[in-house]
Protein backbone atom coordinates (compact mmCIF):
# COMPACT_ATOMS: atom_id res chain seq x y z
CA UNK A 1 0.00 0.00 0.00
CA UNK A 2 1.36 3.43 -0.94
CA UNK A 3 1.94 6.07 1.70
CA UNK A 4 -0.93 8.52 2.13
CA UNK A 5 -0.69 11.95 0.56
CA UNK A 6 -0.62 14.19 3.64
CA UNK A 7 -2.54 17.43 3.08
CA UNK A 8 -2.86 20.39 5.46
CA UNK A 9 -5.58 22.99 4.78
CA UNK A 10 -5.59 26.30 6.68
CA UNK A 11 -8.52 28.70 7.12
CA UNK A 12 -9.54 31.37 9.63
CA UNK A 13 -13.15 32.22 8.73
CA UNK A 14 -16.31 30.26 8.04
CA UNK A 15 -16.19 30.86 4.28
CA UNK A 16 -12.53 29.81 4.09
CA UNK A 17 -13.16 26.65 6.09
CA UNK A 18 -16.07 25.84 3.78
CA UNK A 19 -13.74 26.34 0.82
CA UNK A 20 -11.35 23.83 2.42
CA UNK A 21 -14.25 21.43 2.92
CA UNK A 22 -15.28 21.77 -0.72
CA UNK A 23 -11.79 20.70 -1.82
CA UNK A 24 -11.94 17.47 0.20
CA UNK A 25 -13.86 15.48 -2.42
CA UNK A 26 -11.02 13.09 -3.13
CA UNK A 27 -11.72 9.52 -4.33
CA UNK A 28 -10.60 6.86 -1.87
CA UNK A 29 -7.97 5.51 -4.27
CA UNK A 30 -5.98 8.76 -3.99
CA UNK A 31 -5.35 7.95 -0.30
CA UNK A 32 -5.38 11.60 0.87
CA UNK A 33 -4.93 12.16 4.59
CA UNK A 34 -6.45 15.55 5.52
CA UNK A 35 -5.61 17.86 8.42
CA UNK A 36 -7.45 21.17 8.76
CA UNK A 37 -6.13 24.01 10.90
CA UNK A 38 -8.98 26.34 11.88
CA UNK A 39 -7.18 29.38 13.25
CA UNK A 40 -9.04 30.38 16.45
CA UNK A 41 -11.26 33.44 16.15
CA UNK A 42 -14.39 34.63 17.89
CA UNK A 43 -17.67 33.64 16.33
CA UNK A 44 -16.62 30.70 14.16
CA UNK A 45 -19.78 28.54 14.20
CA UNK A 46 -19.43 25.22 16.02
CA UNK A 47 -21.22 23.53 13.12
CA UNK A 48 -18.41 24.57 10.76
CA UNK A 49 -15.76 23.22 13.15
CA UNK A 50 -17.63 19.92 13.48
CA UNK A 51 -17.78 19.59 9.71
CA UNK A 52 -14.05 20.32 9.46
CA UNK A 53 -13.31 17.71 12.13
CA UNK A 54 -15.30 15.08 10.23
CA UNK A 55 -12.90 15.43 7.28
CA UNK A 56 -9.84 14.28 9.23
CA UNK A 57 -7.63 15.78 11.93
CA UNK A 58 -8.60 19.22 13.26
CA UNK A 59 -5.94 21.63 14.58
CA UNK A 60 -6.65 24.97 16.32
CA UNK A 61 -3.25 26.72 16.22
CA UNK A 62 -2.79 30.49 15.98
CA UNK A 63 -0.78 31.64 12.98
CA UNK A 64 2.48 32.07 14.86
CA UNK A 65 2.16 28.67 16.55
CA UNK A 66 1.37 27.06 13.22
CA UNK A 67 4.27 28.63 11.35
CA UNK A 68 6.76 27.46 13.98
CA UNK A 69 5.23 23.96 14.31
CA UNK A 70 7.92 21.38 13.41
CA UNK A 71 5.24 19.00 12.07
CA UNK A 72 4.69 21.27 9.05
CA UNK A 73 7.62 19.72 7.20
CA UNK A 74 5.94 16.28 7.33
CA UNK A 75 3.09 17.30 5.01
CA UNK A 76 3.27 16.71 1.27
CA UNK A 77 1.33 19.91 0.54
CA UNK A 78 -0.24 22.81 2.43
CA UNK A 79 -3.26 24.73 1.17
CA UNK A 80 -3.55 28.29 2.47
CA UNK A 81 -7.05 29.82 2.50
CA UNK A 82 -6.58 33.07 4.41
CA UNK A 83 -7.08 36.78 3.83
CA UNK A 84 -4.85 39.11 1.81
CA UNK A 85 -1.50 39.66 3.43
CA UNK A 86 -1.70 36.49 5.56
CA UNK A 87 -1.47 34.41 2.38
CA UNK A 88 1.76 36.20 1.48
CA UNK A 89 3.00 36.00 5.08
CA UNK A 90 2.68 32.24 5.06
CA UNK A 91 4.50 31.87 1.75
CA UNK A 92 7.31 34.10 2.94
CA UNK A 93 7.61 32.19 6.23
CA UNK A 94 7.81 28.88 4.38
CA UNK A 95 10.60 30.29 2.20
CA UNK A 96 12.83 29.84 5.26
CA UNK A 97 12.56 26.06 4.80
CA UNK A 98 15.27 24.46 2.64
CA UNK A 99 13.78 23.99 -0.83
CA UNK A 100 14.15 20.19 -0.88
CA UNK A 101 12.55 19.73 2.55
CA UNK A 102 9.53 21.99 2.49
CA UNK A 103 5.98 20.95 1.57
CA UNK A 104 4.42 22.17 -1.64
CA UNK A 105 2.29 25.28 -1.15
CA UNK A 106 -0.97 26.04 -2.90
CA UNK A 107 -3.81 28.51 -2.43
CA UNK A 108 -7.07 29.50 -4.06
CA UNK A 109 -10.23 31.55 -3.67
CA UNK A 110 -13.31 31.00 -1.50
CA UNK A 111 -15.77 30.35 -4.31
CA UNK A 112 -16.57 32.81 -7.11
CA UNK A 113 -14.21 35.78 -7.33
CA UNK A 114 -16.71 38.65 -7.37
CA UNK A 115 -14.36 41.62 -7.08
CA UNK A 116 -10.71 42.64 -6.68
CA UNK A 117 -9.33 39.70 -8.68
CA UNK A 118 -6.06 41.49 -9.42
CA UNK A 119 -5.57 42.51 -5.79
CA UNK A 120 -6.37 38.99 -4.59
CA UNK A 121 -3.99 37.43 -7.10
CA UNK A 122 -1.18 39.79 -6.11
CA UNK A 123 -1.10 38.15 -2.67
CA UNK A 124 -1.07 34.65 -4.16
CA UNK A 125 1.64 34.90 -6.79
CA UNK A 126 4.75 32.92 -5.89
CA UNK A 127 2.93 29.83 -4.60
CA UNK A 128 3.81 26.48 -6.16
CA UNK A 129 0.23 26.17 -7.37
CA UNK A 130 -2.85 28.41 -7.44
CA UNK A 131 -6.32 26.83 -7.64
CA UNK A 132 -8.71 28.58 -10.02
CA UNK A 133 -12.39 27.90 -10.58
CA UNK A 134 -12.49 27.69 -14.36
CA UNK A 135 -11.61 29.24 -17.73
CA UNK A 136 -12.92 32.67 -16.71
CA UNK A 137 -10.32 32.99 -13.94
CA UNK A 138 -7.62 31.38 -16.05
CA UNK A 139 -8.16 33.83 -18.92
CA UNK A 140 -8.07 36.79 -16.49
CA UNK A 141 -4.84 35.53 -14.95
CA UNK A 142 -3.16 34.99 -18.31
CA UNK A 143 -4.01 38.54 -19.37
CA UNK A 144 -2.70 39.79 -16.05
CA UNK A 145 0.61 37.90 -16.10
CA UNK A 146 1.43 37.88 -19.80
CA UNK A 147 4.94 39.26 -20.51
CA UNK A 148 5.52 39.75 -16.78
CA UNK A 149 8.12 38.12 -14.49
CA UNK A 150 5.29 35.85 -13.25
CA UNK A 151 4.20 34.38 -16.60
CA UNK A 152 5.21 30.84 -15.54
CA UNK A 153 2.97 30.79 -12.44
CA UNK A 154 1.49 27.26 -12.12
CA UNK A 155 -2.31 26.92 -11.82
CA UNK A 156 -4.91 24.15 -11.72
CA UNK A 157 -8.67 24.29 -12.34
CA UNK A 158 -10.67 22.73 -9.49
CA UNK A 159 -14.17 23.85 -10.49
CA UNK A 160 -17.24 25.17 -8.69
CA UNK A 161 -19.08 21.90 -8.13
CA UNK A 162 -18.51 22.03 -4.39
CA UNK A 163 -20.90 19.33 -3.15
CA UNK A 164 -19.92 16.31 -5.23
CA UNK A 165 -21.75 14.60 -8.05
CA UNK A 166 -23.57 12.17 -5.74
CA UNK A 167 -25.22 14.88 -3.66
CA UNK A 168 -28.26 15.43 -5.85
CA UNK A 169 -29.29 11.78 -6.08
CA UNK A 170 -28.58 11.16 -2.40
CA UNK A 171 -30.39 14.10 -0.80
CA UNK A 172 -32.36 16.21 -3.25
CA UNK A 173 -36.01 15.74 -4.11
CA UNK A 174 -37.28 15.40 -7.65
CA UNK A 175 -38.79 18.57 -9.13
CA UNK A 176 -42.41 17.42 -8.79
CA UNK A 177 -41.88 16.57 -5.11
CA UNK A 178 -40.36 19.91 -4.20
CA UNK A 179 -42.24 22.46 -2.14
CA UNK A 180 -43.34 25.80 -3.57
CA UNK A 181 -40.48 27.42 -1.75
CA UNK A 182 -37.87 29.99 -2.69
CA UNK A 183 -34.73 30.35 -0.58
CA UNK A 184 -32.87 33.65 -0.52
CA UNK A 185 -29.21 33.04 0.35
CA UNK A 186 -28.10 36.14 2.24
CA UNK A 187 -24.63 37.60 1.92
CA UNK A 188 -23.29 39.87 4.62
CA UNK A 189 -21.79 42.47 2.29
CA UNK A 190 -23.62 41.93 -1.02
CA UNK A 191 -25.35 44.36 -1.19
CA UNK A 192 -23.22 46.29 1.24
CA UNK A 193 -25.13 49.47 2.11
CA UNK A 194 -27.93 49.43 4.66
CA UNK A 195 -30.40 51.16 2.32
CA UNK A 196 -29.80 48.53 -0.34
CA UNK A 197 -30.28 45.77 2.22
CA UNK A 198 -33.59 47.33 3.29
CA UNK A 199 -34.64 47.46 -0.37
CA UNK A 200 -33.70 43.79 -0.71
CA UNK A 201 -35.94 42.85 2.23
CA UNK A 202 -38.85 44.89 0.84
CA UNK A 203 -38.56 43.16 -2.55
CA UNK A 204 -38.64 39.74 -0.88
CA UNK A 205 -41.64 40.72 1.26
CA UNK A 206 -43.54 42.09 -1.75
CA UNK A 207 -43.00 38.95 -3.85
CA UNK A 208 -44.09 36.84 -0.87
CA UNK A 209 -47.34 38.86 -0.69
CA UNK A 210 -47.88 38.39 -4.45
CA UNK A 211 -47.31 34.63 -4.08
CA UNK A 212 -49.49 33.46 -1.17
CA UNK A 213 -49.16 29.78 -2.16
CA UNK A 214 -45.36 29.95 -1.85
CA UNK A 215 -42.96 30.27 1.10
CA UNK A 216 -40.05 32.71 0.83
CA UNK A 217 -37.26 31.70 3.20
CA UNK A 218 -34.36 34.01 4.03
CA UNK A 219 -31.31 31.95 4.98
CA UNK A 220 -29.14 34.30 7.10
CA UNK A 221 -25.39 33.95 6.66
CA UNK A 222 -24.95 33.74 10.43
CA UNK A 223 -27.09 33.61 13.58
CA UNK A 224 -27.57 36.88 15.54
CA UNK A 225 -25.08 35.76 18.22
CA UNK A 226 -22.38 34.72 15.73
CA UNK A 227 -19.75 36.76 13.93
CA UNK A 228 -17.71 36.25 10.79
CA UNK A 229 -14.91 37.95 8.88
CA UNK A 230 -17.38 40.16 7.01
CA UNK A 231 -19.55 42.18 9.37
CA UNK A 232 -22.75 44.01 8.48
CA UNK A 233 -24.10 47.02 10.33
CA UNK A 234 -27.29 45.19 11.29
CA UNK A 235 -28.26 41.50 11.33
CA UNK A 236 -30.78 40.58 8.64
CA UNK A 237 -33.40 39.78 11.33
CA UNK A 238 -33.16 43.36 12.61
CA UNK A 239 -33.30 44.74 9.08
CA UNK A 240 -36.46 42.72 8.47
CA UNK A 241 -38.20 44.12 11.58
CA UNK A 242 -37.07 47.71 10.95
CA UNK A 243 -38.05 47.67 7.28
CA UNK A 244 -41.24 45.60 7.22
CA UNK A 245 -42.47 45.58 10.79
CA UNK A 246 -44.81 42.59 10.60
CA UNK A 247 -43.68 40.52 7.58
CA UNK A 248 -46.16 38.44 5.58
CA UNK A 249 -46.77 35.00 7.12
CA UNK A 250 -45.09 33.25 4.18
CA UNK A 251 -41.82 35.19 4.57
CA UNK A 252 -39.60 33.60 7.22
CA UNK A 253 -36.04 33.44 8.45
CA UNK A 254 -34.71 29.88 8.34
CA UNK A 255 -31.44 28.91 10.03
CA UNK A 256 -31.32 25.32 8.81
CA UNK A 257 -28.20 24.39 6.80
CA UNK A 258 -28.37 25.71 3.26
CA UNK A 259 -27.92 22.24 1.69
CA UNK A 260 -31.05 21.05 3.50
CA UNK A 261 -33.08 24.01 2.22
CA UNK A 262 -31.75 23.69 -1.34
CA UNK A 263 -32.57 19.98 -1.38
CA UNK A 264 -36.30 20.62 -0.92
CA UNK A 265 -36.89 24.05 -2.54
CA UNK A 266 -37.79 24.83 -6.12
CA UNK A 267 -35.97 28.16 -6.41
CA UNK A 268 -32.93 29.86 -4.87
CA UNK A 269 -32.45 33.62 -5.19
CA UNK A 270 -29.25 35.57 -4.64
CA UNK A 271 -27.67 38.89 -5.52
CA UNK A 272 -24.26 37.34 -6.25
CA UNK A 273 -23.15 34.29 -4.33
CA UNK A 274 -21.31 31.01 -4.78
CA UNK A 275 -24.53 29.50 -3.41
CA UNK A 276 -25.76 29.85 -7.02
CA UNK A 277 -23.65 26.79 -7.87
CA UNK A 278 -24.55 25.00 -4.63
CA UNK A 279 -28.19 25.27 -5.72
CA UNK A 280 -27.37 23.48 -8.98
CA UNK A 281 -25.59 20.74 -7.02
CA UNK A 282 -28.81 20.10 -5.08
CA UNK A 283 -31.18 20.30 -8.04
CA UNK A 284 -32.60 23.71 -7.09
CA UNK A 285 -33.00 26.29 -9.86
CA UNK A 286 -31.14 29.56 -9.16
CA UNK A 287 -32.25 33.08 -10.02
CA UNK A 288 -30.00 36.14 -9.73
CA UNK A 289 -31.63 39.39 -8.62
CA UNK A 290 -31.01 42.15 -11.17
CA UNK A 291 -32.80 44.68 -8.95
CA UNK A 292 -29.54 46.30 -7.86
CA UNK A 293 -28.13 46.81 -11.35
CA UNK A 294 -25.08 45.57 -13.18
CA UNK A 295 -22.42 46.60 -10.65
CA UNK A 296 -18.98 45.15 -9.93
CA UNK A 297 -19.38 46.55 -6.41
CA UNK A 298 -22.03 43.92 -5.63
CA UNK A 299 -20.66 41.18 -7.90
CA UNK A 300 -23.77 40.99 -10.08
CA UNK A 301 -21.78 41.58 -13.30
CA UNK A 302 -20.40 38.05 -13.01
CA UNK A 303 -23.88 36.51 -13.30
CA UNK A 304 -25.29 38.75 -16.03
CA UNK A 305 -24.49 36.19 -18.74
CA UNK A 306 -26.06 33.28 -16.88
CA UNK A 307 -29.47 33.54 -18.55
CA UNK A 308 -31.26 33.59 -15.17
CA UNK A 309 -30.81 37.28 -14.33
CA UNK A 310 -34.25 38.64 -13.33
CA UNK A 311 -35.80 41.53 -11.45
CA UNK A 312 -37.84 40.05 -8.61
CA UNK A 313 -39.56 43.41 -8.21
CA UNK A 314 -40.93 43.13 -11.77
CA UNK A 315 -41.98 39.45 -11.62
CA UNK A 316 -45.76 38.94 -11.45
CA UNK A 317 -45.45 36.18 -8.84
CA UNK A 318 -43.35 33.11 -8.11
CA UNK A 319 -45.62 30.82 -10.13
CA UNK A 320 -44.84 32.93 -13.20
CA UNK A 321 -41.13 32.89 -12.41
CA UNK A 322 -41.20 29.14 -11.81
CA UNK A 323 -42.76 28.57 -15.25
CA UNK A 324 -40.45 30.96 -17.11
CA UNK A 325 -37.11 30.39 -15.40
CA UNK A 326 -34.72 28.42 -17.64
CA UNK A 327 -31.64 26.44 -16.67
CA UNK A 328 -28.46 28.58 -16.64
CA UNK A 329 -26.69 28.71 -19.99
CA UNK A 330 -24.31 25.79 -20.42
CA UNK A 331 -21.56 27.82 -22.11
CA UNK A 332 -21.62 30.34 -19.24
CA UNK A 333 -21.48 27.54 -16.64
CA UNK A 334 -18.50 25.99 -18.41
CA UNK A 335 -16.76 29.39 -18.62
CA UNK A 336 -17.23 29.86 -14.88
CA UNK A 337 -15.93 26.36 -14.09
CA UNK A 338 -19.11 24.46 -13.24
CA UNK A 339 -19.27 20.99 -14.75
CA UNK A 340 -17.64 17.61 -14.83
CA UNK A 341 -14.36 18.68 -16.41
CA UNK A 342 -12.92 20.29 -13.26
CA UNK A 343 -12.75 18.49 -9.94
CA UNK A 344 -10.71 18.76 -6.73
CA UNK A 345 -8.92 15.50 -7.54
CA UNK A 346 -7.10 17.41 -10.29
CA UNK A 347 -5.41 19.34 -7.49
CA UNK A 348 -3.85 16.13 -6.12
CA UNK A 349 -2.76 15.08 -9.62
CA UNK A 350 -1.07 18.47 -10.16
CA UNK A 351 0.62 18.32 -6.74
CA UNK A 352 1.83 14.78 -7.39
CA UNK A 353 3.41 15.97 -10.63
CA UNK A 354 5.08 18.93 -8.93
CA UNK A 355 6.33 16.64 -6.17
CA UNK A 356 8.49 14.75 -8.68
CA UNK A 357 10.21 17.94 -9.84
CA UNK A 358 13.15 19.72 -8.26
CA UNK A 359 11.84 21.91 -5.46
CA UNK A 360 12.95 25.50 -5.91
CA UNK A 361 13.18 27.87 -2.91
CA UNK A 362 10.01 29.93 -2.62
CA UNK A 363 10.56 33.47 -3.76
CA UNK A 364 8.75 36.23 -5.58
CA UNK A 365 10.54 37.81 -8.52
CA UNK A 366 10.80 41.55 -8.74
CA UNK A 367 7.81 42.93 -10.57
CA UNK A 368 4.79 45.17 -10.32
CA UNK A 369 2.23 42.58 -9.18
CA UNK A 370 3.52 41.27 -5.85
CA UNK A 371 2.25 42.47 -2.49
CA UNK A 372 4.89 40.47 -0.60
CA UNK A 373 6.76 43.56 0.56
CA UNK A 374 3.99 44.19 3.12
CA UNK A 375 4.37 40.80 4.81
CA UNK A 376 6.97 41.70 7.44
CA UNK A 377 5.02 44.77 8.54
CA UNK A 378 1.85 42.70 8.84
CA UNK A 379 3.69 40.11 10.92
CA UNK A 380 4.83 42.84 13.32
CA UNK A 381 1.28 44.16 13.57
CA UNK A 382 0.00 40.67 14.38
CA UNK A 383 2.69 40.31 17.07
CA UNK A 384 1.68 43.63 18.64
CA UNK A 385 -1.96 42.55 18.57
CA UNK A 386 -1.01 39.36 20.43
CA UNK A 387 0.95 41.42 22.99
CA UNK A 388 -2.07 43.67 23.64
CA UNK A 389 -4.19 40.55 24.15
CA UNK A 390 -1.48 39.13 26.47
CA UNK A 391 -1.28 36.05 24.26
CA UNK A 392 2.40 35.56 25.01
CA UNK A 393 2.73 32.20 23.26
CA UNK A 394 1.44 33.62 19.98
CA UNK A 395 3.54 36.80 20.37
CA UNK A 396 6.70 34.71 20.93
CA UNK A 397 5.96 32.57 17.86
CA UNK A 398 5.43 35.59 15.62
CA UNK A 399 8.48 37.46 16.91
CA UNK A 400 10.67 34.36 16.52
CA UNK A 401 9.45 34.11 12.95
CA UNK A 402 10.21 37.81 12.45
CA UNK A 403 13.73 37.33 13.78
CA UNK A 404 14.29 34.55 11.23
CA UNK A 405 13.01 36.77 8.43
CA UNK A 406 15.07 39.80 9.55
CA UNK A 407 17.95 38.56 11.78
CA UNK A 408 19.46 42.06 12.08
CA UNK A 409 16.22 43.83 12.99
CA UNK A 410 16.95 45.24 16.45
CA UNK A 411 13.42 46.05 17.56
CA UNK A 412 12.17 42.54 16.73
CA UNK A 413 14.99 41.07 18.86
CA UNK A 414 14.21 43.44 21.74
CA UNK A 415 10.46 42.76 21.61
CA UNK A 416 11.17 39.02 21.60
CA UNK A 417 13.34 39.31 24.72
CA UNK A 418 10.60 41.36 26.38
CA UNK A 419 7.81 38.81 25.82
CA UNK A 420 10.12 35.97 26.88
CA UNK A 421 10.72 37.67 30.26
CA UNK A 422 8.93 35.51 32.89
CA UNK A 423 8.73 38.29 35.49
CA UNK A 424 5.49 40.18 34.88
CA UNK A 425 6.74 43.60 36.07
CA UNK A 426 10.00 43.37 34.13
CA UNK A 427 8.12 42.20 31.04
CA UNK A 428 5.76 45.17 31.24
CA UNK A 429 8.69 47.58 31.67
CA UNK A 430 10.61 46.08 28.74
CA UNK A 431 7.52 46.21 26.53
CA UNK A 432 7.08 49.93 27.29
CA UNK A 433 10.79 50.61 26.63
CA UNK A 434 10.87 48.72 23.32
CA UNK A 435 7.52 49.84 21.93
CA UNK A 436 7.50 51.11 18.33
CA UNK A 437 4.36 52.12 16.46
CA UNK A 438 4.04 49.79 13.46
CA UNK A 439 0.69 51.17 12.31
Amino acid sequence: MTNPFRLLLIGDSDSQLLACEALCQFPAHLNVEVTINAIPRDGTPDSILKRAHSLGTLWRFDMGQLLTNPDLRHFDAIGVYLTGSKISDFRQAMSLFPGSHRPLLFCGFNGVVLEKFIEGMSWRIGYDLICLNGPRDQDALQQMLGDSPFADQQTVLTGLQRNGEATTSAFALEEHHRQRQMVFAEQVVMPRGQRSREKMVRILADIARRSPNWEVLIKPRIAPDESTFHQSERHISQTLIKTIGQPPTNLKLDYRPLPELLSQSRLMATVSSTAFFDALDFGCRPVVMSDFGLKPSNGSHIFAGSGVWHSLEAVKDLDALDRALPHPKQDWLAWMGYGRDWKPEQLIAALQTLKTKVREPLKVKSGYLSNAKFSFTQLRRDAERAIRAENWKEARSLLKLGSLMRPTHRNIARRLKAVEQPNQLLRRLLLVMTFRDVG
